[in-house]
């Protein structure tokens, strides 16, 4: 997520009028609008750098198909999304590069598998959305993809910092598109058993917004915009980020769900700050796990490239070689009580 120096005057007469009023409401406000004040205390803590597998296992060593696809631009992002990873590995792959797997949601025996990757910021760029999507979904056959990170909002009145965006629809300066269908059918209940992490969850509501419009445009085309402009030219979108068409493209084309998962971080009065760009991230990658943890809902659910026709041959090829490795146990165990 990247700022594109627009100003808002709503935002910035509501926080003048605000500095006139009471000190309490003023700070209270001005926490929803201003970048300056800090984020609230979150009840976990992020990795680091240093905290991420240093070696690579062998590509033979991922589950493949997986499940879903969670993609980051921003290093904060794609550490918000590593901490909910279980058992998480790196692996490389010469069509994809480095990809991370792990699993997310559910018990340990109905847990989706995951991959969770970077791109470069922009669509239609080296390293960018489209071309990273398009490649890993040929390698990896996901489900679904996500888009996971942080965002700016176009207007403080429709949505505060911190605040997550799902879209229910993307627009970008060519096209409008509703999510993809199955995505649709069930973003409505993706807040439902929510809980932001949040050190003190009372003093501070974290708004989910299940019906937002997001605007995907590159940096190249927003320049010279005023935030203004863009509020008048899309009056629907409530957020905007750079990654989203190029999500939607490469996933369109393959037949793949996808959606975007974005934390307000900033507004477009051009003034941003890290800790509320993970602050959104986390916020964000949050609620994916928890909406992961309804894996049932993905079970019925093609991966990428698969015949509906082909799938329960899948199923018991995979239930066979299940019962083959139990069976070598079982005759392993036999042997070492009869030796």
């Amino acid at each position: 997520m990247h700022d594109h120096g627009f100003q808002d005057p709503k935002q910035v007469r509501l926080s003048a009028a605000h500095k006139k009023g009471s000190e309490t409401e003023g700070n209270k406000e001005t926490s929803s609008l201003d970048c300056n004040t800090s984020p609230p205390r979150l009840s976990v803590k992020l990795p680091k750098l240093r905290d991420l597998p240093r070696t690579s296992k062998p590509w033979t060593e991922a589950e493949l198909p997986i499940d879903i696809l969670l993609l980051t631009v921003e290093e904060c992002e794609f550490l918000s999304c590593f901490f909910y990873l279980c058992k998480p590995f790196k692996s490389y792959h010469k069509d994809t590069g480095y990809v991370f797997f792990g699993t997310m949601g559910g018990g340990d025996n109905s847990k989706l598998k995951v991959a969770l990757m970077s791109c470069a910021e922009g669509s239609a760029v080296p390293k960018g959305s489209l071309t990273v999507v398009k490649n890993a979904v040929r390698v990896l056959r996901p489900k679904a993809v996500f888009s996971v990170g942080s965002c700016i909002g176009l207007n403080s009145e429709k949505a505060k910092l911190g605040d997550v965006i799902v879209s229910s629809k993307l627009t970008t300066p060519v096209y409008t598109t509703p999510v993809s269908r199955d995505i649709g059918y069930i973003i409505t209940n993706v807040a439902d058993g929510w809980h932001a992490p949040l050190k003190k969850p009372d003093e501070w509501e974290v708004k989910v917004h299940r019906d937002g419009n997001v605007l995907s445009q590159s940096l190249a085309a927003s320049f010279g915009w005023r935030h203004e402009d863009i509020i008048q030219k899309y009056p629907e979108a409530i957020a905007v980020e750079t990654e989203g068409e190029g999500v939607f493209a490469a996933a369109h084309d393959v037949n793949v769900e996808w959606v975007l998962v974005k934390g307000v971080a900033s507004y477009g009065d051009g003034s941003h700050s890290d800790a509320w760009k993970s602050f959104g991230s986390i916020m964000a990658a949050s609620l994916v796990d928890n909406f992961l943890g309804d894996h049932v809902i993905f079970e019925e659910w093609s991966h990428c490239n698969q015949d509906p026709l082909y799938r329960q041959l899948d199923e018991k090829i995979t239930r066979t070689v299940d019962k083959v490795e139990e069976l070598k146990q079982e005759l392993k165990s036999q042997r070492k009580k009869e030796g």
